[in-house]
Parts: structure tokens; sequence; C-alpha cells
């Protein structure tokens, strides 16, 4: 199999999150079919630690796993002339693109040119940002969503990596196309269509996927094929449609199903979604069949550019989160750990309600009260306990009160596992696109 000659683009997902698996990658790549690697490495899980990193040390708060990613990456990625852009700059993309320069010199590739965008950061525009709700706390980091535009600059300007902090996921995967689209609304429409399918990696060739009725049956895919699973790739087409496939022999299932529930994943409303670059309805795309393992995907519109970026913005709270679980097993586990989490309640009771939760981790941790009771009741289980105190004292004490229950029973406590953390939420704002200033910065070694 060969690239479709009329593609404008061929790109691959790389990576669904910030640990995902660095093999799927190689694959793509190693394959020949694509020109572009895209490699979604970030969330506000992510992001808050690489603030905080980036507060201790300037030339720090990008992705970790950045060396161990793009090591094997970038040889084969230049062998095979394939561009890499990923956003795993994080909180410092500015340093990220000198990093890898850097190390593109010690693999003996200085000839790869590296691009970070900047400007994602909008934390001295704070008093700009119009928050969502109310909050309380510390404000310690604002980072704006930003869209396609400049990371397709970079790749017009001859950069083969492009690194950025906070842009939108589909953002990535529609900058090597961005370009080379027929200047309309829906031919960019369809390419951040084809972005929101491939940003999870992973999930929209079967990883995530269960057939509709499959409840209690096996999975559709074997230990093996999920442990090999293919990642996705789309050759993109001028008018934004798409064909949606992954490399040949290659494991994972992909139909029209797959695509439809990645198409709806995390999206509110399908005929108005909103990214950085464009208002896409979804409500007129078709998927079709073209081969084994292969869906043409077309029909997105554009509905106009918004007038406001999101902001994502990270709360640091007083007080301290106590996370802290016990284990029961044998006979009369389940009545066991019920009575050690009763017993929690009764010594806990001055915490108030709304701040401390109480569950029996495979019983009600997930379902709550619509859980099904058990035919046999379970041989195993965790009594947890999530609490959010006002002081560490108080986080103290709720670690101790589980531990007490080791030797003040129920019997057969064990296996106690405790984490106490600092208080951090994330809230939403919005701000005007005009006074977010980007840059493109070129890496150096």
């Amino acid at each position: 199999m060969a690239r479709p000659a009329q593609a404008i683009c061929s790109v691959g997902a790389g990576a669904g999150f910030a640990g995902d698996r660095i093999d799927p990658a190689l694959d793509l790549v190693r394959s020949g079919l694509i020109d572009t690697i895209a490699l979604e490495c970030l969330a506000e899980r992510t992001l808050v630690p690489a603030i905080k990193a980036r507060a201790d040390n300037p030339q720090a708060g990008f992705d970790p796993r950045w060396r161990r990613r793009l090591s094997p990456l970038l040889p084969l990625a230049a062998e095979h002339g394939c561009r890499v852009v990923s956003n795993l700059g994080a909180a410092n993309p500015r340093a990220a693109a000198h990093a890898i320069a850097g190390l593109c010199r010690e693999l003996g590739l200085p000839q790869l040119r590296v691009a970070g965008l900047v400007g994602d950061d909008v934390i001295g525009l704070q008093d700009h940002i119009q928050w969502t709700k109310a909050w309380q706390g510390r404000l310690i980091g604002a980072h704006a969503y930003l869209g396609s535009l400049e990371m397709a600059q970079a790749f017009d300007q001859g950069a083969q990596v492009v690194i950025s902090g906070r842009v939108a996921d589909s953002a990535l995967f529609a900058a090597p196309a961005r370009l080379k689209l027929q200047d309309q609304n829906n031919a960019l429409a369809g390419a951040l269509a084809v972005g929101h399918l491939l940003e999870c990696g992973g999930q929209l060739t079967g990883g995530n996927f269960e057939p509709i009725g499959g409840a209690n049956k096996a999975p559709p895919l074997s230990a093996d094929q999920y442990a090999r699973l293919g990642y996705p790739l789309a050759h993109v087409y001028a008018d934004g449609s798409a064909d949606i496939t992954v490399v040949p022999g290659a494991p994972g299932i992909v139909d029209v199903l797959t695509c439809t529930l990645q198409l709806l994943y995390e999206v509110h409303d399908p005929a108005h979604y909103i990214t950085p670059d464009l208002i896409v309805d979804f409500s007129h795309i078709q998927f079709e069949v073209t081969g084994p393992q292969s869906v043409r995907m077309h029909g997105a519109r554009g509905k106009g550019v918004p007038p406001l970026l999101k902001v994502a913005g990270f709360v640091e709270q007083p007080g301290v989160l106590a996370d802290v679980e016990i284990g029961f097993a044998g006979d009369g586990a389940l009545a066991r750990a019920q009575c050690a989490a009763d017993v929690l309640r009764r010594r806990l009771e001055a915490l108030p309600a709304q701040a401390c939760q109480i569950d029996l981790v495979g019983i009600d941790s997930v379902l709550r009260g619509s859980a099904r009771a058990a035919a046999v009741p379970p041989a195993e289980l965790r009594v947890h306990i999530s609490a959010a105190c006002d002081d560490a004292a108080t986080a103290q004490w709720v670690e101790d009160e589980v531990y007490a229950l080791t030797l003040s029973g129920p019997a057969g406590g064990c296996s106690v596992r405790s984490e106490k953390r600092p208080r951090l939420a994330v809230v939403d704002g919005l701000i005007d696109r005009r006074l977010v200033t980007t840059e493109l910065v070129w890496g150096q070694a």
C-alpha cells in the first residue's frame, strides 16, 4: 500500500496521551505511509506538574518523557522524510524546542529544524479572562487553547519538528494539511474532524471499543492484538475529506461504528463543536467503508471562527486531599469491607459530608447505587476514602484512621495505600483571541 497520490497530507496518530506507547508511532513512520506523525501528549493533569516544574527551573516544564519518546523516533522520521508535531512542550515549548534541537545534534541529525510555538501561557492576561464560574485560591497557571495556523506556518518555513504547548488536540493533526487545503471553511472543518478522530490514538482503532450489545461478552480483540494495537492514520484530501486506516497487517478495528463513536467523543453539540480554528458542524459527516480497515470521512462543515479562545486555569486551593485505600480478602470480605466503611464514617463524622467520599472498589465506586448486587460476593475488594481536608493535620488524621482498622477491626484489613496531595482545581475561562500573541521560536542546541 502506498500513499494516495491525490492526498495533500498523510498524518499518523503516534500518541494519544503523555504516557502512551512509543512503538505504534515507530511502526507508522517505518511504514512510509505518512508524511507527518502527530503526538498528542498534553492534558490538564500533565500541564499542572509542568507549570510547577517550570516555576522551579526556567529550563524545565515540558514532557519529562520527551527524550525516551523522541530518541528512537527522530532518526526514523529523518530517514523516511516524516515530520513530527507534538504538544509535549507543555508549559515550556521554548525550552522544549532548544532541548530537542540539542537531541538532534546528539543523534547526528543537525539538519532537522525544530520550531516551538509560544503564546498559550496567558497568566499575564488574567484580568482579561472571563471565568465561567467564581473560584477561590491562587492561580498558578492559565493557558489558552491555540489553533493550527502557526504550526502550519512553521512547517511552511521548513520545520521538520514542531513543538507546542496548549493547543487544541485537533489542531496538531490539521496543521500539516492546513495551508494546502481548498480555501473554504468546509475543507478546514474536515481537517479538524480528522484531528478529532485521530487525537486519541488507539481509541479509534478499537482499543476502547465494545460492540453495541457486547456487554458481558469477550473483548472484540485478543490480548495479543491489544498488546500490538495499530494506531490510526489519515490520508487527507484538499476538500477536507479523508481516508482513515491503519498500517496493513496491524491489529485493530476501523469501521463506521468505531469512527462514529470517536467522532462523538467529548462532544457536547455535534452541530457546534468549537475549536480555536473554527466552529465545526459534525452533524453532516458520513463514513463509508472503502476497503479492509479503511473508512472514507466527508461532510464536515465550518461555521465561522470563534471570537474567543478557551482558557484552562489552574488554581491551588487551601488544604490537602487525602486519598487512602485498604484491602479485604477471603470469606466474608464484603461484609467486613462494608463494616470498615461504616467504621470510617463514624470515626470521621466531624468531616463535612460533601468533603468526604467513602466507597468500595469493586462494588459501588463507579456505579454507586445503580450497581447490580453480585450473585456471589467478591473474594477481595478495597475500601476507598477521598477527603478534602483543611490542613495537613486533618489529612494525617484521615490516613491514621484507615491504618487503625488493621488493628482495631474489622479483621483482615491489609495493603493500605495512601496519598496526600495539594488541592488543585481546573477552571475554565474565555479570552478575546486578539489579546493572545503567538511566536515561533527556532530551537538551538
